[in-house]
Order: C-alpha cells, then sequence, then structure tokens
C-alpha cells in the first residue's frame, strides 16, 4: 500500500522547487528592469519593459505555486473504502487494454510524475479530463475519457 502522506511529501518537494525558480527569476527580472544600464536610450528600446513584464508574469506564478503549497498542506488524506466516492487525495488506479495506471488526485501540481516504491503515479486536478470523469465513482464503475478522436474506456479497479 502506497503511503498518500508520501505522495504529498513529493508534490510539496516539486512545488518549493519550482516556487525557488520563479522567485529567483522574479527577482533577477526586476533586477534587469530597474538597473540603470537598462533604461532605455530611445522610444524603441523596451528591454527595460519587457523585464519587468516577465518579472510580474513570474511573480503571479509564484503567488499561484504558494497558494498550491497551502492548499496541499491543508488536504485531507483517508483511506478509502470500496463503497467511497473518489474525491481529493484519492489514489486510484485504472486500467484500459490490459494496462493498469495509477493516479492521485490533488488541488493543484497536475501532470507532475512521481514514482514512490516502484510505483509510477501521476498527479491529477478535479478539472482535468480524465479527473473530471473520476470524482465521484467508485471502484468497478467505468468511465470513458476523450482521447483525441477516440475515447477511450478505463475501469477503476482500486481507490485507496
Amino acid at each position: 500500500m502506497i503511503d498518500k502522506t508520501e505522495i504529498i511529501r513529493q508534490i510539496l518537494a516539486a512545488q518549493e522547487e519550482e516556487l525557488a525558480i520563479l522567485e529567483t527569476g522574479a527577482r533577477e527580472a526586476r533586477d534587469e528592469a530597474i538597473h540603470e544600464e537598462n533604461q532605455p536610450e530611445d522610444k524603441y528600446d523596451t528591454h527595460h519593459l519587457e523585464a519587468s513584464y516577465l518579472a510580474e508574469g513570474q511573480s503571479r506564478l509564484a503567488i499561484e505555486v504558494k497558494e498550491s503549497i497551502t492548499r496541499l498542506n491543508t488536504i485531507e488524506l483517508k483511506d478509502l473504502s470500496p463503497d467511497d466516492p473518489i474525491g481529493l487525495g484519492a489514489l486510484v488506479s485504472l486500467k484500459s487494454k490490459g494496462k493498469l495506471t495509477h493516479y492521485f488526485l490533488s488541488p493543484s501540481a497536475g501532470g507532475l510524475e512521481l514514482s514512490i516504491e516502484g510505483t509510477d503515479i501521476l498527479v491529477i486536478t478535479p478539472q482535468s479530463p480524465i479527473g473530471k470523469k473520476m470524482v465521484g465513482k467508485k471502484i468497478n464503475d467505468e468511465i470513458e475519457v476523450e482521447n483525441g478522436p477516440i475515447p477511450r474506456n478505463y475501469l477503476i479497479t482500486s481507490v485507496a
């Protein structure tokens, strides 16, 4: 049985790393925007303006990552029984065409790939196409997810 606290720990570590990169990038872009050597020489020189836009964008992304970290720190991790519906904090195994895949339903950090105890886990959010389909479902339910022109059917084989 995979420990969901380890999943959260790995997600938080990835988010903290991303936050550090964004904050450093925002600080460097801000410094570049205000540095005296980068002041415009004429009306066509927009380097300082571009740097300030970059700093603002990275600062906004950093705020989003901070909010994500807060949500992850407050997520309730409970063990689900076969009769419990899938919701945030669920670790779900799906089977399609004989292949088993594992997903962790998180409030944020969708798309992050983890490997825990030799098991590959994809972090998804309830807003993702597959997340939308699985929320509220239970073990042995089937879901259909659009995958290009051909929909793909999945069987929910386990929920933890």
